[in-house]
């Protein structure tokens, strides 16, 4: 397969149909990029992108995405050598997968309030100390490996119906995903069924992806 397949190139303009449940409803979404159409004759050169904090004072305000410059550490691109790292086309495309297979699961692996805050919509929130910290958090560690598809018997996990997995956090920065993935190798789970979205909710918003915002 290319590269750059045409059929995941689209899919940022095609939108991708999911419903999303939180604490109150269920909301239906399209995810794509959305992009202000103000934005589209915003020019491309060292002028407009470089200067003026990474953006030109020329550009209209609603073109320009700000983040926050904060604690973390760099994390590599390659995490583990059977964990396939993922970018937003490749989310994209396994999001829409996962509307027909039900052993496709994105986690959101931060705690519960910055889920609750902006997620991705279909996103499925297990935070990250319910697996890194079980013996704190026992029962809500015993429901995400339920919710994972892994059983427990006599003290032996099961991983047969291990279900194939995206996890993702605040950004590249961000180890609460890799913290979980580590914790997830380790007890077992297959390495080719954990994939890892490195940029999370900081790309994701700077690239006007669709979100979600209880």
């Amino acid at each position: 397969m290319p590269l750059f397949a045409e059929n995941i190139m689209s899919l940022q303009f095609k939108g991708i149909e999911v419903a999303h449940k939180d604490n109150i409803n269920v909301g239906k979404f399209t995810i794509e990029r959305e992009i202000d159409p103000i934005c589209l004759s915003v020019p491309i050169n060292n002028k407009t992108i470089w200067e003026g904090n990474y953006a030109s004072r020329d550009v209209p305000q609603r073109c320009k995405a700000t983040v926050v410059k904060t604690v973390g550490q760099i994390r590599p691109l390659i995490i583990h050598p059977e964990v396939t790292t993922f970018g937003e086309l490749e989310v994209l495309s396994f999001i829409e997968k996962m509307q027909k297979d039900k052993n496709l699961l994105l986690i959101d692996s931060r705690k519960e309030d910055l889920y609750e805050y902006r997620t991705i919509p279909s996103a499925y929130n297990i935070p990250y100390p319910y697996i890194t910290k079980s013996h704190i958090f026992p029962e809500e560690f015993k429901q995400a490996l339920l919710k994972l598809g892994v059983s427990k018997t006599k003290g032996v996990y099961d991983f047969t119906k291990a279900k194939t997995i995206v996890l993702f956090c605040n950004g590249s920065w961000c180890g609460q995903s890799p913290s979980m993935i580590k914790t997830l190798i380790h007890l077992g789970y297959p390495t080719k069924k954990i994939k890892w979205y490195r940029g999370g909710m900081n790309d994701w918003l700077v690239l006007s992806m669709t979100s979600t915002h209880p």
